[in-house]
């Protein structure tokens, strides 16, 4: 009787097992798979591209030498600037940090006033230097001096002289002749009308072409000049026709009659700007820059030959060495 009963009593126990293992399967619920969170795609959001940094030589009317172009486009490449030549003047100076002017922009104090970034150099003659712009030019009474040292240097018989102007009253023209006496001393022909040379001819005040031609007449007839000197005041062309197959030299790199000229004096542009250049870089701003005299156009060589030139610039450096004292000559 007994192994029935734990027969049965096993039977009921497998079932149970059976039945609790259902009911546990049963309530297990079934693992729903993660599916990763995406990350979001970042929005892309065009930015400007920065303008490169300039350095501009606004030269309208060519005037630069080959040197000073030499020397601003060295000076761009070993700092990383553009260079770039203008003849207009653009609308946009982003990126610009110094612009060299020659000529032919009247408006600088207000070009420069709305572009505070910039340092501007000109060698514009009379330009008023300001926050950020600086000036670049030869002492005017050094560039007399050398005026009557080459006029004297390439005259005949010493015949040298100027129509020149001094408003300033700073000396031009005794300048002119101290650097025709540093060169020659007793500058005296030996024909007839014998004079001292160089001599200056000058006029008061604001004078027309009319004014400049009758002194130019009278300096001809009493002198026999072949080698003149024209101050930028007297450059007319109807003084120039006064001296006809005459040697002509003019400081007014702005001339209208610039091919008339042999030559043209000015500050040395090339040699100053390597001093300039870098402090300009540097923010440097309102400085004026006394250029050593050169001989920035050449249009005569056969007059003004390479010895002189030499000569000329040996005098002029001596002169900015202060070793020779221009109203002052021995």
């Amino acid at each position: 009787m007994k192994k029935p009963y734990i027969l049965t009593i096993s039977s009921l126990l497998v079932i149970l097992i059976l039945l609790l293992g259902v009911s546990g399967c049963a309530d297990r619920p079934t693992p729903t798979p993660e599916v990763p969170a995406s990350s979001p795609t970042p929005e892309f959001t065009p930015t400007a591209t920065p303008a490169p940094s300039r350095i501009v030589l606004f030269d309208p009317a060519a005037q630069a030498s080959s040197a000073a172009v030499t020397v601003i486009n060295d000076f761009a490449a070993a700092n990383s600037l553009v260079f770039e030549t203008w003849t207009d003047l653009a609308s946009d100076l982003n990126g610009l940090k110094i612009m060299v002017v020659f000529s032919g922009l009247d408006n600088l104090a207000e070009v420069a006033a709305g572009n505070p970034q910039t340092q501007f150099i000109t060698t514009t003659q009379n330009a008023a230097p300001s926050a950020n712009i600086s000036t670049l030019a030869a002492n005017p009474v050094h560039l007399a001096f050398m005026a009557g040292y080459l006029a004297a240097m390439t005259s005949k018989e010493w015949r040298a002289g100027a129509l020149i102007s001094d408003p300033q009253n700073v000396g031009l023209a005794d300048a002119f002749t101290r650097g025709g006496e540093y060169l020659c001393g007793r500058c005296t022909p030996k024909l007839g009308p014998i004079l001292f040379y160089p001599v200056t001819y000058t006029l008061e005040g604001a004078n027309d072409a009319f004014a400049w031609r009758a002194l130019a007449q009278t300096m001809w007839s009493e002198t026999y000049a072949n080698s003149v000197y024209i101050d930028t005041a007297a450059d007319f062309t109807e003084v120039l026709d006064v001296f006809t197959d005459k040697v002509l030299f003019s400081s007014n790199l702005a001339s209208a009659n610039l091919a008339s000229y042999d030559a043209i004096l000015g500050g040395d542009v090339a040699s100053t700007l390597q001093t300039a250049l870098p402090e300009l870089l540097a923010g440097a701003g309102g400085k004026t820059y006394n250029a050593r005299v050169g001989l920035q156009v050449i249009n005569n060589p056969d007059v003004v030959s390479e010895a002189k030139q030499d000569r000329f610039n040996e005098a002029a450096q001596a002169l900015a060495d202060n070793m020779i004292i221009p109203l002052r000559v021995p």
